[in-house]
């Protein structure tokens, strides 16, 4: 994953809070609207066309550990069938963005479905967009989601995405997706420009 240039930097902002604090920290102004996305709080229903949602929910865990935890499986995870592919385990730790928050970047894995598992008790955010017909970002399906502390996703292959925007305070995140250590493991490319802003601040 690349990391998100940070442009018209504010006061940052805890999204819990949310509203007032953006608008106290910015007098920064949302542009004409099919430049900007306003930020929804996720649910299951609005996130299925480009992924699943990762939350301790399931309606049948499995007990496990000799009885002492929970196992509550989320969805599979598709292998990658590049011969040369490995999963690979990370963990990313990410800076504080401020909202409102402009993005140009959006980056996409072709072979492997992703998974990111926000593990330090912080809110964050993550704008998405369907490929079209040829691979390209379809900017009508562009849309920016509030993610819950302790939440995640498991992106479907192919699916844009903006790297992870952390918000509040320093993010720490667990990151899992097939790799070959070349370059077609992660495509990047730059779209408009769109301000992700909370419901309260358009026209600023």
């Amino acid at each position: 994953m690349s990391e998100l240039s940070k442009r018209d930097e504010v006061g940052a902002v805890d999204p819990a809070g949310a509203a007032d604090g953006a608008r106290a920290g910015s007098d920064a102004r949302v542009p004409e609207r099919d430049l900007a996305l306003e930020l929804q709080l996720v649910n299951e229903e609005l996130f299925r066309p480009y992924g699943a949602l990762v939350q301790p929910a399931t309606l049948h865990p499995l007990r496990v550990n000799a009885g002492t935890a929970l196992r509550h499986d989320v969805t599979s995870f598709d292998r990658d069938q590049r011969s040369s592919s490995r999963l690979i385990a990370s963990v990313f730790e990410t800076q504080p963005q401020a909202l409102p928050l402009s993005i140009d970047l959006l980056e996409r894995h072709p072979y492997s479905q992703q998974a990111i598992i926000e593990m330090s008790g912080a809110d964050f955010v993550l704008a998405v967009c369907l490929p079209d017909g040829n691979g390209d970002p379809e900017l009508g399906s562009l849309r920016a989601f509030l993610f819950p502390r302790g939440s995640g996703v498991i992106y479907h292959r192919g699916v844009w995405h903006t790297p992870i925007i952390g918000t509040g305070k320093t993010g720490r995140f667990f990151v899992q997706s097939w790799q070959d250590g070349t370059a077609s493991d992660c495509l990047e490319t730059a779209i408009a420009r769109h301000l992700i802003y909370l419901s309260g601040q358009a026209g600023m």
